[in-house]
């Protein structure tokens, strides 16, 4: 027990030197990837913050919202729709939520980290791709609606606050996660 301890005390002391190194050259820093202690710790003091100010932190809601607004705004009246209306916008009326605001706000710092870290590139992907990622995207989308709720409000959100149906959701998820990813590597044998 005496031997954990010393190496539990040693492997925090280097760790809280490497996060005094990368808050000294936070440039430098940005292009290493991050410990992924550091991104739980990040990812979970996001969460405490978003769901004490707002409420469970979800994707595939607030996207949904935003085709229902950009509809009301070419002429479709998206609050008749019962989906849009009384689900997605509980009877409040076709508007901008402070969900939606954050879905801008993950796309903006998503490309601004990646152009900082040097790693963007516009990619094209391979022809016999796109079929798996159309088919893969409306199917997902098409889940997301279901299960109800994507893998970010299940997952991330949903198992925090212990709900049965994100349990369901995660469980379905990691099995059809399991069974892609051996059925797209087929071909060169799965490491998984």
């Amino acid at each position: 027990p005496v031997v954990g301890l010393r190496g539990f005390a040693r492997g925090t002391a280097a760790y809280f030197r490497s996060l005094a190194r990368a808050w000294r050259h936070p440039i430098a820093s940005s292009k290493q990837p991050w410990d992924p202690r550091t991104a739980a710790l990040g990812i979970t003091a996001a969460a405490v913050l978003w769901f004490s100010q707002v409420s469970i932190v979800g994707v595939t809601g607030p996207e949904a919202r935003w085709t229902g607004y950009l509809l009301s705004k070419v002429g479709v009246d998206a609050g008749s729709f019962e989906y849009w209306g009384s689900v997605l916008f509980q009877g409040q009326g076709v508007g901008v939520t402070v969900d939606m605001v954050m879905i801008g706000f993950v796309i903006v710092g998503a490309f601004l980290a990646a152009l900082w870290s040097g790693d963007f590139s516009v990619r094209i992907p391979k022809r016999r791709r796109l079929p798996n990622a159309i088919v893969g995207g409306l199917m997902m989308g098409a889940g997301s609606r279901l299960a109800p709720g994507c893998n970010i409000g299940n997952i991330y959100s949903g198992i925090a606050e212990l709900s049965v149906h994100s349990f369901i959701a995660a469980i379905g998820i990691v099995a059809g996660v399991y069974v892609m990813t051996h059925w797209i590597y087929r071909e060169v044998g799965c490491a998984i």
